[in-house]
């Protein structure tokens, strides 16, 4: 009986070895397999992680590229700005000085040789524009019309005109961020207020915390231009 149980046994054993053996040869694909998977899932990750670093670089680099062009943008507009009030294309508005001049209410003596000092003259009106733009005025303008570099200032028959438009007395010039101190110490202010006193002719100086000058009007034309620089 002994050796009937021992031998069960050992056939039990036997097979139960063999079992064990078939099923890890079974098993061995798809371990293979398995790792296999694992190290392709890995080297996806790293090549994800590759390209997660690329992009974010792609778009800081897109962030540098739009921060230079909104700075060039920004550039532009304000250099764009800058030449639209010097070619007096835009409206400006701030603190002003404002010059009124008028003729004398006196009459000349009959036959006097200088009945013409009694009136204000297109070369006063010249006088004071440019005395205010040496005052620091960064727009000027005579009687509503805006003063640019080719606006002509003269006088047609009895009538001063500024950029071909007539002007009537009294006469008020206007410059945005001219500094009166520096006005009245121009050499036109110290004659108008000698002729005031001498002729009766109307001259003020005022100083504004608000007042606008128009755009020009009339057509800006280039005659000789160059390439902007830098």
């Amino acid at each position: 009986m002994l050796a009937a149980v021992l031998a069960v046994l050992g056939f039990l054993l036997v097979t139960a070895a063999s079992s064990t053996r078939a099923s890890l040869r079974a098993a061995e694909p798809r371990k293979a397999a398995l790792i296999s998977q694992i190290n392709d899932r890995r080297s996806d990750v790293a090549d994800l992680d590759q390209a997660v670093r690329q992009l974010r670089q792609q778009v800081a680099d897109a962030q540098r590229a739009e921060a230079e062009r909104g700075r060039a943008d920004r550039n532009k507009s304000e250099r764009d700005a800058e030449l639209a009030i010097q070619a007096g294309t835009v409206a400006v508005r701030g603190a002003a000085v404002t010059v009124r001049l008028s003729d004398s209410d006196r009459q000349p003596s009959p036959g006097s040789s200088d009945a013409g000092a009694y009136k204000i003259h297109d070369s006063d009106l010249q006088l004071v524009v440019n005395a205010l733009f040496e005052a620091g005025a960064e727009a000027v303008a005579v009687n509503d019309n805006r003063v640019v570099a080719t606006t002509p200032i003269r006088a047609a028959g009895g009538t001063i005109v500024a950029n071909f438009r007539p002007l009537s007395p009294p006469y008020r010039v206007v410059g945005i961020g001219a500094d009166k101190s520096g006005f009245e110490q121009s050499d036109i202010a110290k004659r108008f207020h000698r002729w005031t006193s001498l002729f009766g002719l109307g001259f003020s100086v005022s100083h504004n915390k608000s007042v606008t000058v128009p755009a020009y009007t009339g057509r800006v034309s280039i005659d000789d231009a160059q390439p902007a620089t830098g």
